[in-house]
C-alpha cells in the first residue's frame, strides 16, 4: 500500500493485534469543514512564534502512547531531542538536532537509538524549511517519529494544516500507481476548545516551571474527523481518521505543540476496535536555564 494516501497510522498499530485499518461507522452528523477553516483554525492556534527562538541546549521530551477502546494507555515511544548547534549561513541558519529514541519492540523489548538531525530557517522570514523525506508528500501526517524520523511540533501543524485536499501529484498517485479511478479527502466536524492546564510534571520540578508563569499554561486543541476515498468503477473504500493537536502559545516554537493524536477504528479478524494514539510533550528545558 503506498504511504501517501494512507500514511495515518503507521507503526504503532503494527505493534499491536490490531493490523488492518478499517473505516470507522459514518453514522454521526458530519459538519463539512474547508481546507481554508481548519488552516485558520490552527493558525489562531499556533499564534506568532518564532523559528530563531530555538537555542542551543534546547531540549524537549515527548512520549508517545497507544490506548485500545477504554483500555489503559501504553507507551510505545519515547523521544529526547536536543539541540546541538545553531550556525550561521548567508541565507538561512543550520539547526543541528541530537535525537534520542526508545521503544517498545513487538515481543516487549524495548530499543534505543541516538542519532543527529538537521533543519533550516531562512533569513528572509525567517520561516523554517517544513522538513519532508523521500517520496513523501506535503499533505501528509506524522503523528509520531514515523519510521524514527523526527518530527517537530510545527512540521505536524503543517501536515494538519494541507490534510484536507489532495495534491495533483497525489491524484496521479492514486490512478497510475495504485490503480484507482479516482481519490478524494475531505474534513469534517472541525471544533476549537480552550483550557488552563497544569504544566507536566517534570516542567514542575525545574525552578522555574520551564518558563511558565504560575506553571499554568493556556492550551488551544483544534480538532476535525478526516475521511478518504478510493474509488473504483462501483466500489468506494472509505477511511475515517480523527485528527486532534494542542497548542500553548506560553512556551516557544520548539515546544509549542503539546499534545497531538489520532483515533481511528482497526480490525482484528471479526473485532473491531477503536484505537487512540497519542504525542505528548514532557518535558521542556530551555537551554540558558
Amino acid at each position: 500500500m503506498n504511504r501517501f494516501l494512507k500514511p495515518l497510522l503507521p507503526l504503532l498499530l503494527a505493534a499491536t493485534a490490531v493490523s488492518c485499518i478499517k473505516t470507522p461507522e459514518l453514522e454521526e452528523e458530519e459538519s463539512p469543514s474547508t481546507i481554508a477553516q481548519v488552516q485558520d483554525s490552527l493558525s489562531e492556534a499556533w499564534g506568532s512564534a518564532d523559528p530563531l527562538t530555538m537555542s542551543p541546549n534546547d531540549f524537549l521530551l515527548q512520549q508517545t502512547y497507544r490506548k485500545i477502546e477504554t483500555g489503559e494507555d501504553r507507551m510505545l515511544l519515547q523521544e529526547g531531542i536536543t539541540i546541538s548547534k545553531k550556525e550561521e549561513r548567508t541565507n538561512d541558519w543550520l539547526y543541528t538536532y541530537l535525537y534520542q529514541t526508545e521503544t517498545l519492540t513487538s515481543d516487549g523489548n524495548t530499543q534505543q537509538s541516538t542519532r543527529e538531525d538537521h533543519r533550516t530557517v531562512t533569513k528572509a522570514e525567517p520561516a523554517m524549511e517544513v522538513f519532508t523525506r523521500g517520496q513523501k508528500l506535503k499533505g501528509e501526517i506524522s503523528p509520531m517519529a514515523d519510521d524514527l524520523q523526527m518530527s517537530l511540533g510545527f512540521e505536524r501543524l503543517i501536515g494538519l494544516a494541507y490534510a484536507c485536499q489532495l495534491t495533483d501529484e497525489q491524484k496521479k498517485i492514486c490512478t497510475e500507481n495504485l490503480g484507482y479511478d479516482s481519490c478524494e479527502v475531505k474534513c469534517f466536524n472541525l471544533q476549537v476548545s480552550e483550557e488552563m492546564r497544569p504544566a507536566p510534571d517534570l516542567m514542575k520540578a525545574q525552578t522555574n516551571c520551564g518558563g511558565i508563569a504560575n506553571c499554568t499554561m493556556k492550551v488551544k486543541t483544534v480538532s476535525f474527523d478526516w475521511a478518504a476515498y478510493y474509488k473504483k468503477g462501483e466500489t468506494t473504500e472509505k477511511q475515517k481518521v480523527n485528527y486532534s493537536i494542542s497548542i500553548t502559545p506560553d512556551l516557544p516554537f520548539f515546544s509549542r505543540v503539546t499534545d497531538y493524536c489520532y483515533r481511528a477504528l482497526a480490525q482484528a479478524g471479526s473485532q473491531k476496535a477503536l484505537v487512540t494514539v497519542c504525542t505528548r510533550m514532557k518535558n521542556y528545558k530551555a537551554g540558558g536555564t
